[in-house]
């Protein structure tokens, strides 16, 4: 996945920093093609060669089966390796018997994919980690790790190229923006690999009981109190987000119950006194084991 969008960012750089050279994505103009004969219309397509031509009959998930003009024996063409070809913008992979019968193909998907092709904005592209800290960077990313550096992306001063072990080259576009999130509270379950630091930026983001236009926070006297609490005890990357008290269905009883409380008792180690203490301060009584809120009479 990740260099599917690489690779679409890069093609936006590429598109928008050269109109001329701008053309549609290959599986559009490739679905567009085939599509009379994929939805029945037609038994074969005819693609012209410069002296005949060829009889494209069925198409796989990898493949394109063809016939020649002449005789019944059927061959085959690598849909990836056109697709390498349709990228590049011409054929510098195949040479030989086989060129003969790639190229008409590519010049009549090149036509189709320059055609009615608007103006190509930048754009930026954004991938999302999500709890970042529980994988393993080291190997989701591996070597790779270098190449998200900005000096090292497509338009950095040092772009580095590397080459996957499919014989794909593969850089980062420098469009590309990677966003890992990561729970404060539980950085002790993997520690972040030094190499990752310093490649990425820390924006921390506490909880904000405001409420907007679009987005309501309910009880944040309540959600605001018992933050300070756990502040004083043991620091802001423990504090409760502003999620415990959101929602259409939210009721207090239910976020204390079955949220809040079960976290308070595994930050403080089902200390019943501490957890009870905290709950005191924002007016809020509970008791019994497991812990309740007591609404008051």
């Amino acid at each position: 996945m990740f260099k599917r969008i690489a690779d679409k960012a890069l093609k936006n750089i590429k598109d928008s920093e050269n109109p001329s050279a701008a053309k549609k994505e290959f599986e559009v103009v490739f679905s567009d093609f085939i599509k009379p004969l994929i939805e029945g219309e037609v038994d074969e397509i005819e693609v012209e060669m410069k002296k005949t031509s060829l009889y494209i009959t069925e198409v796989g998930e990898k493949s394109i089966e063809f016939r020649k003009n002449q005789g019944e024996s059927k061959h085959s063409l690598s849909i990836a390796t056109l697709k390498k070809m349709y990228d590049n913008g011409s054929n510098d992979i195949i040479s030989g018997g086989l060129q003969h019968y790639y190229n008409p193909i590519l010049e009549l998907l090149l036509d189709k994919g320059k055609s009615n092709v608007v103006a190509v904005q930048r754009q930026n592209y954004v991938i999302i980690i999500d709890e970042i800290n529980r994988a393993n960077i080291s190997r989701v990313f591996g070597e790779l790790i270098t190449l998200i550096e900005k000096d090292k992306r497509s338009h950095g001063k040092i772009p580095l190229t590397a080459t996957l072990p499919s014989g794909d080259s593969f850089i980062v576009p420098s469009n590309l923006y990677i966003i890992g999130t990561m729970n404060t509270a539980d950085k002790s379950i993997a520690l972040l690999d030094i190499a990752l630091r310093r490649r990425f930026q820390f924006i921390p983001m506490y909880p904000d009981s405001s409420s907007t236009s679009d987005k309501v926070v309910h009880d944040a006297i309540i959600m605001d109190t018992i933050n300070k609490e756990i502040i004083d005890r043991k620091g802001h990357d423990f504090t409760i987000g502003h999620s415990y008290f959101m929602g259409d269905d939210y009721e207090l009883k239910d976020s204390i119950n079955n949220k809040v409380l079960p976290l308070l008792l595994e930050y403080f180690m089902n200390d019943y006194d501490e957890v009870k203490k905290i709950c005191a301060a924002a007016n809020l009584n509970v008791d019994g084991w497991p812990m309740q809120l007591v609404e008051n009479d």
